[in-house]
């Protein structure tokens, strides 16, 4: 039976091990989409709200479990947001592949950089498509990690291939790329950590040398660690996950949310935040309202949105945190808690910026 070329690409997918595909279907992904959850194949995709974050994701299922997944871009490579995700993603060895699809007719305006892919290849022919394939998850599974690039138009996901490959052929001829052990890492939770200051009140916060595994990006993206926390949850599911993110970084990504009550991805996050309505006193947690990462009304007054209310809003179980004493209490309801949750940590002045 002729197979077409989203149904060649779903089925390297599956014979090489990878469990998850995230992204954005897009006009020009319906059909991989539709091919990947077919019988036989059965992928999970996780849609996300922002291509880009369907990277960030992937990096955190990586680093968590030391398999790479797919990413299906909604838009070709030279337009998408997710060119600086995956450059965090190749400063820090994370594999993954990418596919994007352009309008076959043209580069889109891009030719990647070598800093950014470990490779990119574009595909013409449905024809190609087999041998290109088996080619990245070599690429994926040899010396040196990083993400590979392909890019496949439309034209050629919907053509029919004069042959179906076998799945010899599309198999990539490593063993693939070396899962994480329990003597890389503690078993008992995984941290996920944002940018900034918050890097230094998580460790001050959990004990990373005893019972946890700490990752935060070595290039201090915004954004990065919420969706990168639910790749991690995806990669260890019978693992803890906690996202730690200061205000500023989260405002980056917090729509993501949405995609752990759609996927019941049961996800703490920890969000630290500024607010000037909260009473003062001495228990409160301090923050620097006049550094980057605090916000302001027009008239100087310190603003924060309520991310507890908008984590309730989106389905998620929340608490807010006002005073040092009710932290541990919130924070052990989140981590009893059956789905996704979020503890909101209101700090006061004085802590250096989230």
């Amino acid at each position: 039976m002729k197979l077409t070329g989203a149904q060649i690409i779903a089925k390297a997918l599956k014979v090489n091990g990878v469990g998850y595909v995230a992204g954005i279907p897009g006009e020009r992904g319906g059909a991989l989409v539709q091919s990947l959850l077919a019988t036989g194949t059965e992928i999970p995709f996780i849609q996300v709200m922002q291509g880009h974050n369907a990277v960030h994701l992937a990096d955190g299922y990586f680093r968590a479990c030391g398999r790479p997944m797919a990413v299906l871009l909604p838009v070709p490579l030279g337009i998408s947001k997710a060119l600086e995700a995956a450059a965090v993603a190749r400063a820090d060895s994370s594999a993954m592949l990418l596919i994007s699809g352009g309008n076959g007719t043209q580069d889109d305006g891009y030719r990647p950089a070598t800093r950014t892919f470990r490779e990119h290849r574009r595909v013409t022919s449905v024809d190609q498509l087999a041998q290109t394939l088996r080619h990245a998850f070599n690429s994926l599974c040899g010396a040196g990690v990083g993400p590979v690039s392909l890019d496949i138009p439309a034209a050629v996901q919907n053509a029919l291939a004069e042959s179906s490959p076998s799945p010899a052929t599309l198999r990539a001829s490593h063993e693939g790329l070396r899962p994480v052990s329990t003597s890389d890492m503690e078993t008992n939770a995984t941290v996920m950590v944002g940018a900034r200051a918050v890097q230094a009140m998580a460790r001050n916060m959990f004990p990373f040398d005893r019972v946890m595994s700490l990752w935060s990006a070595n290039e201090p993206v915004l954004g990065w660690a919420v969706p990168a926390a639910i790749g991690a949850k995806l990669a260890v599911p019978a693992r803890q996950v906690v996202c730690v993110v200061g205000a500023g970084d989260f405002l980056q990504s917090m729509q993501e949310l949405a995609v752990c009550m759609m996927h019941s991805i049961p996800v703490v996050f920890l969000v630290f935040s500024d607010n000037s309505q909260a009473p003062s006193n001495d228990e409160q947690i301090p923050l620097d309202r006049y550094r980057s990462g605090a916000f302001s009304l027009p008239d100087g007054k310190p603003y924060s949105p309520d991310f507890s209310g908008i984590a309730r809003l989106l389905g998620l179980d929340a608490w807010r945190v006002e005073h040092a004493s009710q932290l541990v209490p919130a924070f052990t309801k989140a981590l009893n808690s059956n789905g996704p949750s979020l503890v909101e940590v209101v700090c006061g002045t004085g802590s250096p910026s989230l």
